[in-house]
């Protein structure tokens, strides 16, 4: 490709920057997504839109580095504890969810008169969804710690791992094969995984010790740059992405004391250059082809993003998730995924997906990611109003330490540190609780512990009643999810008008909602964090012990009205 003078390439990044952020502010007055934004200046600029820019790989280039560094803060605020607890949905729900949309579209593709190895690759194509695009309106929600959130986290890791052997089959089909053979490129890649587990755990914290000592935030900057790109080369060279790459170094560093630092130093660049990707996925568009073929594109896509839907979804009830959480998995993941244009290129140069199928592909593709957050809002819609009785497990037994008869008790939704934290409150204050956790191997240790806990989505009215919240004095919410909180609120006032409602939320702005909704108290993390540092450097100044609590008081009349106004 011939290179592009300095003020040229600067020109049209300005024209892009002017038409994003025309197009991002009508969008959010619109109350659209930014990136829906990002996506239709990308197709307005390119060689199929006004032209403004002809060649998407002067852009492509540059986006690149956006998805390595939204994958590295993920892999930053996840942690190698978090991602070992997921593993069986990597495992299987990953797994299930590629091999069941397969088995959908290769006999659908064959009935359409595909052949064999096309109508194959077909089903690698649908069955990988967006990393980049889901996890950013996930990380907009604050929704990635929640069930739904750690769910779809564990298949798209799934998938970018998949990418490889995919890669690797597609010459396999049409009888060119590769030179080396297959065990050298596996047994390359994981000496290269073996060389990256070694350097987190030896290597890059006595790294970061030594440079965070030097006080220099631009060091700092520059070695966090070098372990995110260097970990993601490595990847690269062994055929794993590079986004994963970088996901695996933000997971290096998160377990060290400085994840978050490194957080703060690579956002604002994150930002930019995250912004640039679904730009340079915009420019895929061919208008042209679309005007000439609307219903055949617009078919195809909503094809795609139903068979998607219907396959996570089916792939998490049968790991064992409930329909609410398998619900908004499987509308989060509908679309096809960034990766899928690397196989599609590699198909097209086996000749597997050529002319008209490949452009229609490309278009269906950035169709289905441009309507992602219609979808994700619709799905969240749809699965707040399923009602179901989950189903334990048969391992599981639900009433062996549950007295159903007790009243005036303390109900308590989640049992992590605050749930377990509730527990011992109650047990100190010589009151009786009843648990539901959704995790059903918190459930199953629980339960030997001899806990009041069962397994249940609390969303749902029945096991509410189950629990005898008719008869409780007071319910905890304490489960990270924003839209299962509100939920099981309104649920809860509706079922006991009288009883005490304690909700836990991550910012002090939605505790109004939370409050309107029914709750009697809201907690934000962000406000106790506040206060305890407020508290803090008042003691380190020492300030005296009863303007101390004057100030507290205070701080906490502060946050509790002034962020409800």
């Amino acid at each position: 490709m011939e290179s592009i003078p300095p003020e040229i390439l600067i020109g049209k990044i300005i024209i892009l920057l002017a038409l994003a952020v025309a197009l991002i502010y009508i969008g959010l007055r619109l109350n659209m997504p930014t990136i829906v934004g990002f996506l239709v200046t990308g197709i307005l600029v390119g060689p199929d839109g006004l032209g403004l820019i002809n060649d998407p790989y002067q852009v492509e280039d540059l986006s690149e580095i956006g998805v390595v560094l939204l994958l590295f803060t993920i892999g930053l605020e996840f942690s190698i504890q978090s991602l070992i607890k997921i593993k069986r949905i990597v495992l299987l729900g990953g797994s299930l969810q590629m091999l069941l949309c397969i088995l959908f579209v290769y006999p659908l593709a064959l009935l359409l008169g595909f052949k064999w190895n096309t109508s194959l690759l077909f089903g690698f194509l649908f069955s990988l969804s967006s990393t980049a695009i889901v996890l950013k309106l996930l990380q907009e929600k604050g929704e990635m710690d929640s069930q739904h959130g750690r769910s779809i986290l564990g298949v798209l890791i799934f998938q970018d791992l998949a990418v490889v052997p995919l890669v690797l089959i597609l010459p396999f089909l049409v009888n060119q094969f590769d030179s080396k053979p297959l065990y050298l490129i596996i047994g390359k890649a994981v000496g290269i995984l073996l060389l990256i587990l070694i350097m987190a755990y030896n290597l890059v914290p006595l790294l970061f010790k030594r440079i965070a000592a030097t006080k220099s935030q631009e060091l700092f900057l520059f070695t966090v740059a070098l372990v995110c790109l260097g970990t993601a080369f490595l990847t690269a060279k062994v055929g794993l992405s590079l986004a994963l790459g970088a996901f695996i170094s933000g997971l290096i560093i998160s377990s060290s004391p400085y994840a978050y630092q490194a957080i703060s130093s690579v956002i604002p660049m994150r930002d930019i250059f995250t912004s640039l990707f679904f730009v340079s996925i915009g420019m895929r568009m061919d208008i042209h082809h679309l005007t000439k073929h609307p219903f055949l594109t617009i078919g195809l896509t909503l094809g795609i993003m139903i068979l998607n839907v219907l396959t996570t979804t089916g792939a998490m009830r049968i790991i064992g998730f409930n329909r609410r959480v398998s619900v908004l998995s499987g509308f989060a993941l509908c679309q096809v995924g960034e990766f899928a244009f690397v196989l599609a290129k590699t198909g097209n140069e086996l000749n597997l997906l050529v002319g008209d199928n490949m452009t229609i592909f490309l278009n269906a593709a950035v169709l289905t990611m441009a309507l992602t957050p219609i979808a994700l809002a619709l799905g969240r819609k749809v699965a707040l109003n399923l009602s179901e009785l989950a189903s334990p497990p048969s391992t599981l037994t639900p009433d062996s330490n549950l007295k159903i008869n007790i009243s005036n008790h303390a109900v308590v939704v989640g049992f992590g540190v605050i749930g377990q934290g509730v527990a011992r409150a109650c047990k100190v204050a010589n009151q009786s609780y009843t648990v539901i956790e959704m995790n059903p191997q918190t459930v199953q240790y629980f339960q030997k512990q001899d806990e009041p806990i069962i397994y249940g989505d609390a969303v749902n009215e029945t096991i509410l009643e189950h629990v005898g919240l008719t008869k409780a004095a007071i319910l905890v919410v304490s489960i990270p999810d924003p839209l299962a909180t509100r939920r099981i609120i309104v649920q809860a006032r509706a079922l006991n008008p009288n009883i005490y409602i304690l909700a836990r939320t991550r910012f002090l702005l939605t505790q109004n909602i939370l409050i309107k909704l029914g709750a009697n108290e809201v907690v934000a993390e962000e406000h106790v964090a506040a206060i305890k540092i407020f508290d803090s450097v008042m003691k380190f100044y020492k300030v005296d012990e009863n303007n101390r609590r004057l100030e507290l008081e205070a701080a906490i009349k502060f946050g509790t009205t002034n962020f409800q106004q």
